[in-house]
């Protein structure tokens, strides 16, 4: 009895611990995405390609053109979105997108080493 007692409060747990918000999990999965190399950090390299993965799921024809409407809010932070129309044209380009990036990357880069911890990250997804 105590044994089944042991296994229900376990199992418990283990249902309360799973049920994180799905901001939470999101977090935790593009972290887990974005470090290819599983060195605990980004790089600007795993940065610039999490995010272009995010762009070409909006941009099915492989174009390097989607519409800024598009492409903000759904798959970027509206934050990343102001300033990456270079041009004003309604459409972000790879270049655009790239260009915002580095910017973005710098930004978030409070302790100006080479990668960004998952902390600083963190904030570069928070809208």
């Amino acid at each position: 009895m105590k044994f089944n007692l042991a296994i229900f409060a376990v199992l418990a747990l283990m249902v309360g611990c799973s049920s994180k918000p799905p901001s939470s999990r999101y977090i935790i999965n593009s972290i887990n995405t974005a470090d290819l190399d599983n060195s605990k950090s980004i790089s600007r390299n795993e940065f610039k390609m999490y995010f272009q993965g995010r762009y070409s799921q909006i941009d099915a024809g492989d174009t390097g053109r989607v519409p800024a409407k598009k492409l903000c809010p759904g798959i970027l932070a509206p934050k990343f979105c102001e300033g990456a129309d270079t041009n004003k044209d309604g459409i972000i380009t790879l270049d655009e997108l790239f260009s915002r990036l580095d910017r973005e990357f710098d930004r978030v880069n409070v302790d100006k080493k080479p990668d960004l911890s998952y902390k600083e990250f963190h904030q570069a997804l928070l809208p």
